[in-house]
């Protein structure tokens, strides 16, 4: 049996962006897009270093990552959620906004 992981996931906030002197328009992040694109190489990363888990990616308005019908140890948990945090950042160093951010 898989052990579930629930990633809640915190969109970064939109943009501001100056369209000409005094005036900027705001660019929103396309969220479901960008969640689907976390849980992607989320995956690829847990396959290898934890194929036990079945990851979740889900947008929320508080970030936490939350070990769903199942508990580790105390230290386990720690190290697992650095772990998972540490490679939501190298997913995401990995987007190109653009392709991420509305019109």
């Amino acid at each position: 049996m898989n052990k579930r992981v629930l990633i809640r996931f915190v969109p970064p906030a939109p943009i501001k962006v100056s369209v000409s002197k005094g005036l900027s328009r705001t660019r929103n992040w396309n969220t479901d897009k960008l969640v689907g694109f976390l849980q992607e190489g989320l995956e690829i990363w847990a396959f290898d270093a934890y194929p036990e888990l079945e990851l979740a990616v889900v947008e929320s308005h508080q970030a936490e990552i939350r070990f769903d019908s199942w508990k580790p140890d105390k230290e386990q948990a720690a190290e697992m959620r650095e772990a998972i945090g540490e490679q939501m950042g190298i997913v995401l160093e990995g987007i190109e906004p653009d392709e991420y951010l509305s019109e």
